[in-house]
């Protein structure tokens, strides 16, 4: 891989990445229990700010997925690419891309991890975000 000036997150705060396990930020309401993401200020259902920061575990359970042969506007990374809606077992599903190129290789109920992975390369910057990587499929 080439050597970039900067690696950066794409959005910053909506995941750990310093170190492992990586995990995604979420916010988890202390009235009502609610977890949200990304993070954010109010309940969007008890309607309080009493919302505290918390990273997810590592591993969830991939529910669903598809495939994308066309790139959506404005999506800077490469095609084809898979997205699917993870299930954590602090009880919050999160949609998020895969590491797989295509559907070929996963399935509904398989075990994936939050693993940090290149999104787009930008004026000698490397943007990384959060990828679902089946846990069978390791990339050491």
């Amino acid at each position: 891989m080439e050597n970039f000036k900067e690696r950066v997150p794409v959005k910053e705060g909506l995941f750990s990445w310093s170190k492992e396990p990586h995990g995604l930020i979420i916010s988890k309401c202390s009235t009502c229990g609610e977890l949200v993401f990304p993070k954010q200020e109010y309940c969007p259902e008890c309607c309080t700010e009493t919302m505290e920061t918390e990273i997810l575990s590592s591993k969830g359970i991939l529910k669903c997925f598809t495939g994308i042969t066309a790139p959506p506007p404005g999506y800077k990374g490469t095609v084809p690419y898979t997205v699917g809606i993870v299930e954590f077992p602090e009880g919050i599903r999160i949609l998020g891309i895969t590491t797989e190129k295509t559907v070929d290789s996963l399935v509904p109920g398989m075990e994936v991890e939050v693993v940090i992975d290149t999104a787009f390369v930008e004026d000698d910057q490397e943007f990384v975000t959060f990828k679902y990587q089946p846990t069978n499929m390791r990339r050491d």
